[in-house]
């Protein structure tokens, strides 16, 4: 399962995420824990976060090689 997650391109998988994010978040809405403008905010800043960690694995595995 790993070695697909890595083979996967950074497009398919942020988008994979934030359709799950997406979907969670969705539950949450309907539930009444969060309103619809909360989810954004936080789905926005999981996906830029998880963005940069990304990035700097990324170049230090590259510059581990």
């Amino acid at each position: 399962m790993i070695n697909y997650i890595e083979d996967m391109e950074n497009g398919e998988l942020s988008g994979l995420i934030r359709h799950g994010l997406t979907f969670i978040g969705g539950i949450f809405v309907s539930k009444g824990y969060l309103d619809e403008q909360t989810l954004l905010e936080v789905i926005g800043a999981t996906m830029t976060l998880g963005g940069f960690v990304w990035s700097f694995i990324s170049k230090k595995k590259k510059t581990e090689s």
